[in-house]
């Protein structure tokens, strides 16, 4: 399945333009005054560059789990917010944590006073238990260490309420692809090569153990939904509490 019409490549670059940035910004000191700048300015063009585009994709993420009034989301790895604009304009109380202040700031400035944005790191989220009915994250999990892949999964876990539910967008495993799936396979493996020796291994190794359907069924999570976008190669999945009903 294609999102909103864009050829393959475009939509494979968008994809993958925060492992691009994670590439450049090894390359440079961030601390700089003229770099930190940079970085700056840059969170404030993100969703005028790439929202055009990326539209598609939240939308059939926001299709998974409909938003509805007074819904507590939250979103680990939250960025410029776009995602939790969807859920925020329905009358949700949205929260989102993210390791990028400027990113951050940028999500204030959309979702407002109100939106409960936070800096901090996904493996201990500074958030009590059983808080919230949505949980969203999106390419974030493949690049994380094996051992950590769980972690990150059990704060979510933790922080949702029991009859809540997981979304997650990350990469597909899939043994068979079209000409366009390869083409587009090809170009995510450079951009994750040049991410950093660790980040593609950690690529690597995810893929290679299944994606999010092995880690999640050994967290006592189901599978509810799954859509598959990106000519194959990534997953839109949808996980709630294993003794949960259809």
């Amino acid at each position: 399945r294609k999102l909103s019409g864009v050829p393959f490549f475009l939509e494979c670059a968008i994809m993958q333009r925060d492992h691009f940035l994670t590439a450049v910004l090894r390359v440079v000191n961030i601390n700089e005054p003229l770099f930190a700048g940079t970085i700056m300015n840059f969170a404030r063009w993100y969703d005028r560059i790439f929202e055009w585009l990326l539209g598609g994709l939240r939308e059939i993420a926001a299709r998974a789990v409909p938003p509805q009034e007074d819904m507590r989301v939250l979103d680990i790895g939250c960025g410029t917010g776009s995602q939790l604009s969807i859920y925020h304009q329905a009358g949700c109380q949205v929260y989102g944590i993210d390791l990028s202040q400027p990113m951050l700031n940028v999500a204030k400035s959309k979702l407002g006073d109100r939106a409960g944005l936070t800096m901090g790191d996904a493996l201990q989220i500074p958030l009590p238990e059983r808080l919230f009915d949505l949980v969203i994250s999106s390419l974030f999990i493949h690049q994380l260490d094996p051992g950590q892949r769980s972690m990150m999964l059990e704060e979510a876990v933790r922080v949702l309420r029991p009859d809540g539910q997981i979304l997650l967008v990350d990469f597909h495993v899939q043994e068979r692809r079209s000409i366009s799936g390869k083409f587009a396979y090809a170009f995510i493996s450079l951009i994750e090569f040049f991410a950093g020796r660790e980040h593609f291994s950690n690529s690597r190794d995810f893929l290679a153990k299944g994606g999010i359907p092995p880690i999640a069924d050994d967290l006592g999570m189901r599978l509810r939904k799954s859509f598959i976008v990106g000519y194959g190669n990534l997953g839109v999945y949808l996980l709630c509490r294993d003794d949960r009903g259809n």
